[in-house]
């Protein structure tokens, strides 16, 4: 009887804590907006970008699938910043010296700023898996979601960046 009673208590005070959900971003609705620290130790919002194609790309040093996209992702923003591509990369590793020294090798053309403790990550765009990029407009809705490595050189990558730069 006594083991039931406190099974019974424990079940009661797990149905009345208070959680917050953490909700995925949706598609069609504004970027969360964020300011992280890039590894100049300025800082980079969102918001600041409003006008210019975003893609985010979260990643880590120690995602093999994540380390391989990045030089891909990196000749694409070198071919279409002019056009208005910005690209920042988003990464996940709880310390800055391994992503300084993986941007350094692969010569990072793009900003990289720091989500150490995941909070954009988790809670402001609700995202699992890694790599995974989120592709906002100029207007600054959220267009895409990617879960999973691409190859940013396939024409098919291509395209859909082009067309959204063209606006469509």
């Amino acid at each position: 009887m006594r083991c039931t009673l406190v099974f019974l208590l424990f079940l009661l005070s797990l149905l009345t804590l208070s959680v917050t959900p953490c909700l995925a971003v949706k598609l069609n609705t504004p970027a969360p907006d964020f300011t992280l620290k890039d590894l100049q130790g300025g800082r980079q919002t969102l918001s600041g970008y409003k006008g210019k194609l975003v893609l985010l790309n979260f990643w880590s040093t120690t995602c093999p699938p994540c380390v391989q996209e990045l030089p891909s992702l990196n000749d694409l923003y070198k071919e279409q910043k002019q056009a208005g591509l910005l690209v920042l990369g988003i990464a996940l590793d709880p310390a800055e010296k391994p992503v300084r020294e993986l941007a350094g090798k692969l010569r990072l053309e793009f900003p990289v700023v720091l989500d150490s403790n995941k909070d954009v990550y988790f809670d402001s765009y609700g995202l699992f898996g890694q790599p995974v990029s989120v592709i906002i407009d100029r207007t600054g809705l959220v267009r895409e979601k990617i879960i999973g490595a691409v190859d940013w050189n396939s024409p098919q990558s291509r395209a859909k960046i082009h067309s959204y730069l063209k606006g469509r």
